[in-house]
């Protein structure tokens, strides 16, 4: 198992299905609460691992292992014992220290990427890696190229949208509204001040690492405080036909659908949509992106520097490795392959 994966999204997502389709009644309010600690503590795992480990050492920073590893040893076990609210507290003081120190000095928000980057001076080691990305300059994406971002919606509205089962088409290459959509942190947190500020100068790889890092702090309160009204739970199933049931899980990379169909009591079918098959697919939104940058300078290897970038900011569960190939004679736009 790699360890991106998300093993609790993928295991709590078959679950529900099964349970929907059986026509079981809702889990009592005590397993729902842990189930949504649970996956909130897998969601600040793996994007700790990007935070900490992975984004680090593509801008010329040393990785934070040790700092990791302490926390991964704890949210392992998330959910099973009374610690959770302190943990999510911890964590809420990792994300304020190292990100939106800076931020919290000022009642105004910040006017402009010069601003922006005097708040992030005020913060810690991950300040230091998205002023350092934010120096790199904006990716220019003309709007009629930009991916729709897919909202939050629950297992009732995904089977309104789908139907009783997805086509073999959906599966592969799912779309919302008939049009391609970009899922997981960016999607989530786009209405943000500050992700907005990213987003309206041009900065979409960066804003996509903000929203990761609000995303750490939401998950954080999720420990603290799950079930809380005021946001859609993690997960949650619907029955959308009989022996037919359908979960939907909020994870790190985006929304997690799967379908699950019962015969004599066992699994005949199952159908799973991750998040990649939304932000991978052929025009989804990392080839649409990739697509509008360009070699400048003459200089092909900021030009891989960048695709680098977007793919880890689109967060693949796989290992993956970016190259340029030719796209024809004066061309200055190559495609990655991952």
């Amino acid at each position: 198992r790699h360890a991106s994966h998300s093993p609790q999204a993928h295991a709590h997502a078959l679950a529900h299905a099964c349970a929907a389709a059986a026509g079981e009644p809702p889990p009592e309010r005590a397993e729902q609460l842990r189930t949504e600690r649970r996956l909130a503590a897998e969601m600040i795992d793996m994007h700790l691992r990007r935070l900490l480990l992975d984004w680090p050492p593509s801008l010329g920073f040393e990785p934070r292992i040790n700092r990791y590893a302490e926390f991964h040893r704890r949210l392992l076990h998330a959910g099973e014992h009374d610690n959770d609210f302190v943990l999510g507290g911890e964590v809420l003081d990792l994300v304020a220290r190292e990100l939106l120190a800076g931020f919290f000095n000022q009642i105004r928000m910040p006017h402009g990427i010069g601003e922006f980057l005097d708040r992030l001076a005020g913060g810690g080691s991950l300040s230091s890696i998205l002023g350092e990305l934010i120096a790199h300059g904006p990716s220019t994406v003309l709007p009629e190229k930009r991916t729709a971002l897919l909202g939050t919606l629950s297992a009732d509205a995904w089977a309104a949208e789908v139907g009783t089962w997805p086509s073999a088409q959906f599966i592969r290459h799912p779309r919302y509204a008939g049009e391609p959509a970009e899922t997981g942190p960016l999607a989530r947190h786009a209405a943000s001040p500050l992700v907005r500020i990213l987003l309206e100068r041009g900065n979409r790889i960066s804003a996509r690492l903000f929203a990761k890092a609000i995303d750490v702090a939401d998950c954080a309160s999720t420990m603290r405080h799950p079930g809380s009204a005021e946001v859609a739970p993690l997960i949650d199933a619907c029955r959308v036909a009989p022996d037919v049931g359908l979960a939907r899980v909020i994870s790190a990379r985006g929304v997690l659908l799967c379908w699950v169909r019962l015969a004599e009591g066992r699994i005949a079918d199952c159908a799973i949509v991750p998040a990649g098959a939304w932000n991978l697919e052929p025009d989804g939104v990392y080839c649409r992106e990739a697509m509008c940058l360009q070699v400048t300078d003459g200089d092909p290897e900021a030009l891989k520097k960048r695709l680098e970038w977007l793919m880890l900011a689109i967060d693949p569960s796989l290992p993956f490795v970016v190259e340029l190939v030719a796209a024809g004679e004066g061309a200055g736009v190559a495609p990655a392959s991952a």
